[in-house]
């Protein structure tokens, strides 16, 4: 009896033991597997955020907020750029929480270049509205880390571990922001609280102990009911053969009878009853496992060699929709998604080929019995015969189709534009990718890009404000996506600026056909809370294989080089049109962007110079104003007119530069002719001004700070404006013009008449001048009608208490007829061509 207690006991304790440290070391492995995959997956994701901001984000409108070498932080929360960068910000938060996002951008401001390199200035912080104590919007410089700098200048993304500032601790990732070029501006930071992390793993640790603790006691009795089934046998057999080896075969008649063995039965017969009990109670048994092994919540199978179903749970049978003799004339191959059939093998290969480690579960998808689709991680075990072929395969799937639907959920969020519902371009940009990799593996295969301009959208967006914009844009979205086909891909990449793969053309004739679709589509009126819209797009359209020489291009930046190429020559023609690049197009870009960076080098090394034309007073002829016309003379082209680099400087934003230094420069020649008692000290210079400068924020302070250091009064400046730069933003250039009017500076309208503007819309501007373009003096002498309508406009202007400048006077007779209608100035080669400082003063000399 007592052999049989501690055979019990031993078997008890054995079982105990073992199967408290296999599910212990069980638990161990899978909270270290669960905190390191959260781990990951939360990193993948802060780092797809980051990468995601940084390529979405409005390069222009940011680097605005970031002026002459410091931040622009005085009235920075009235700035609009820095409100839509703010809300662009915020969008992003909402998607992802726990993620908060800003820019920053190399400080430029210090004058020793070593601190220029170890500081850096935060533009944009989502803190801001969240918890301004947290934010960096606040400091104005800040010492750079050596993942700041990496990012700035090598363009990097960079991973920055488990950190502490005054603000918390974080792990944070850094991506470059680049403009159309290429070239890093700036950067995003994408920060993450450890705390949050923390919690997660707190989470998960309690789920494993409340795991652990509920099923361990269902265990230890699962160990003592069979220690004692199996011990109860082994007594019985003991028993028996002790009666018989005593040669007494009187049995214990409870015993004989328990086992339904009479007197005369041999030992052979005995043994079939006891094995009969035995197979039942082993029964008994595998019906409880069986009730453990249905009710678990995950999904068990076990598969032969050639991976049919042997043995599945009524989970994995409830989860895909079959019954249990359907699922096992299956493979498990059967079930799985054809897409995910080549990576379900490498893992089973990987299984069965691992010695200490089995591989990370794998993410598969799976199709039910109804068709649908459904995700599982799957981790396998394999039982292997002696000689170490495969016997069975243990799969357990767990069902993550939730999990997965909430990523995908939030990898759509990070790919699609948040206005337009389109893709975005980081979404884009992958896509384009894959294209240029398909015409590796097949060069025969062709693609067309276009990218689409909407033209003057920036007018009605400022002018009647977002709401009807992004609606506009809307409409806009929409249209495109009917002219395209499922396959291709239409992507918003920031602003008005779209963009579409034609992924199944055949001839370029097939581009040009959706082009013109697109016209047709954009070219009808829109309606937007219930106001009428016109508008047109300028298309710039790349094939895959119109490289030089019939190659095909290997980079999306050159593809959408050459788009952005095409789709400019559109809007500087007239607009509403597409074009299809070629060569000659690359060729004319090369020699222009030589020429614009010939042209920067110009004006920050003085080497332009300006000409000064005389505006005379028409009935005394007396010099009135003086007309200041930049000019350069080029080291290998010689003397370039305006109209050959004038249009590259709006285009790069050197007008702004060549602008200021235009300002500076007639003014201090204004002084000058002052201190040289040449000129009548109510004589003024007219400077032109662009449209860019008034977008800077900055051209009141550059006209103050000018006249202060030339020492001229607000009286002795006009500035000049087009009735095409007036047009594009009434309000926002109006408030301008009137705080320029309050110093005592005079306005002049330059080019009327070009513009197709209305006098009576002029009325809103503070203007005390009107130049009419040399357009309507040319045609004066060759028909009546010419005069009748010049001089509607000149008596016009007289009623509105506006001066009026006649341009391109060229003979005696238009100067005649000027005088007659009673047009107060003019201007023109009849008095005297553009002429340099010596040559005025010369010319001044003689009056």
């Amino acid at each position: 009896m007592t052999k049989f207690v501690s055979l019990r006991t031993k078997i008890l304790f054995g079982f105990t033991v073992t199967f408290t440290l296999f599910f212990s070391g069980i638990s161990l492995w899978f909270y270290s597997f669960t905190t390191a995959n959260v781990n990951k997956r939360l990193k993948e994701n802060l780092k797809r955020v980051a990468v995601a901001s940084a390529k979405q984000i409005d390069v222009e409108e940011l680097m605005g907020l970031y002026q002459d070498g410091k931040p622009n932080l005085q009235g920075r929360s009235d700035d609009p750029r820095f409100q839509n960068q703010l809300r662009w910000l915020e969008e992003r938060h909402e998607i992802n929480p726990q993620v908060f996002l800003y820019s920053f951008v190399r400080d430029n401001s210090s004058q020793n270049y070593s601190d220029k390199e170890k500081k850096i200035v935060y533009l944009v912080d989502v803190w801001m509205n969240i918890d301004s104590s947290k934010s960096s919007y606040f400091l104005e410089s800040s010492i750079a880390t050596e993942y700041h700098m990496n990012t700035l200048t090598k363009g990097t993304v960079e991973f920055r571990d488990f950190y502490e500032d005054k603000w918390g601790k974080w792990i944070t990732f850094y991506a470059p922001i680049r403009d159309k070029f290429g070239n890093i501006v700036g950067g995003i930071g994408a920060d993450m609280e450890v705390e949050e992390i923390q919690e997660i793993q707190k989470e998960i640790k309690q789920q494993i102990l409340i795991s652990f603790g509920l099923s361990y006691p269902l265990l230890l009795g699962l160990i003592y009911g069979l220690s004692t089934l199996l011990t109860r046998r082994f007594k019985a057999l003991q028993n028996y053969a002790q009666e018989v080896g005593e040669g007494n075969y009187n049995l214990d008649i409870s015993l004989r009878e328990k086992l339904s063995f009479s007197f005369f039965d041999d030992e052979r017969i005995i043994l079939a009853k006891v094995l009969e009990e035995m197979a039942l109670k082993i029964q008994q048994r595998e019906e409880l496992l069986s009730g453990i092994f249905n009710q678990v919540g995950v999904g068990i199978s076990v598969s032969t060699s050639d991976y049919k179903f042997k043995i599945v749970n009524s989970t994995l049978c409830h989860l895909l929709g079959y019954t249990e003799k359907e699922l096992l004339t299956k493979t498990c191959f059967d079930i799985t998604h054809p897409e995910d059939i080549e990576s379900s093998w490498q893992y089973v290969n990987e299984v069965l080929n691992s010695t200490i480690f089995p591989p990370l579960p794998l993410e598969k998808r799976c199709i039910d019995k109804n068709g649908k689709t459904k995700w599982f991680e799957t981790a396998i075990t394999v039982i292997k015969d002696n000689q170490q072929n495969l016997k069975y395969l243990i799969t357990v799937n767990q069902n993550i189709t939730r999990r997965k639907e909430m990523e995908n959920k939030l990898i759509e969020a990070a790919n699609t534009d948040f206005l337009t519902k389109l893709w975005n371009r980081a979404y884009f940009m992958g896509f384009l990718e894959k294209l240029l990799k398909k015409i590796e593996q097949n060069p025969d295969y062709v693609f067309a890009l276009l990218l689409i301009d909407i033209d003057n959208f920036k007018t009605i967006n400022d002018s009647l404000g977002h709401l009807v914009g992004d609606q506009f844009l809307i409409n806009i979205a929409n249209h495109l996506r009917k002219c395209v086909t499922e396959k291709d891909v239409v992507a918003r990449l920031g602003g008005d600026e779209f963009a579409i793969l034609l992924t199944t053309i055949e001839t370029v004739e097939d581009s040009i056909t959706v082009a013109q679709k697109i016209q047709n589509a954009i070219n009808f009126p829109f309606y937007v809370y219930n106001q009428e819209f016109f508008t047109s797009a300028s298309i710039g359209i790349v094939i895959s294989n119109h490289l030089a020489g019939n190659n095909s291009y290997v980079t999306a930046s050159d593809l959408f080089r050459d788009a952005d190429i095409a789709m400019y020559q559109v809007k500087n023609k007239d607009k509403s049109n597409y074009q299809i690049f070629g060569r000659e197009m690359y060729d004319n870009f090369i020699k222009k962007l030589k020429l614009e960076n010939q042209l920067k080098r110009a004006i920050e090394e003085g080497k332009l110079t300006l000409f000064y034309q005389p505006i005379i007073d028409l009935k005394t002829g007396k010099l009135y104003s003086i007309e200041s016309l930049v000019r350069w003379f080029h080291p290998e082209l010689g003397f370039l007119s305006p109209s050959k680099f004038l249009p590259l400087a709006q285009e790069s934003r050197l007008i702004v530069d060549l602008g200021n230094w235009v300002l500076k420069t007639a003014c201090y020649q204004l002084h000058q002719w002052y201190q040289k008692k040449l000129l009548h000290p109510n004589i003024t210079v007219n400077v032109n001004i662009a449209g860019k400068q008034f977008e800077t924020g900055n051209l009141l302070t550059q006209i103050v700070d000018t006249l202060e250091k030339t020492k001229l009064s607000p009286t002795n400046l006009r500035i000049e404006v087009t009735e095409t730069v007036i047009a594009q933003n009434t309000s926002q250039i109006a408030n301008i013009l009137q705080k320029i009017k309050d110093l005592g500076v005079n306005i002049a309208i330059d080019d009327f008449g070009t513009g197709y503007s209305s006098l009576a819309r002029l009325r809103n501007f503070p203007v005390n001048q009107i130049k009419i373009d040399k357009a309507f003096v040319k045609p004066l002498n060759t028909h009546p009608k010419n005069i009748k309508f010049l001089q509607g406009i000149i008596n016009l202007c007289h009623n509105l208490d506006l001066e009026v400048v006649c341009e391109g006077i060229e003979t005696e007779q238009q100067k005649q007829i000027l005088i007659d209608l009673n047009c107060n100035y003019g201007q023109g080669y009849l008095y005297a061509k553009p002429m340099s400082v010596n040559d005025f003063e010369q010319w001044i000399m003689k009056m």
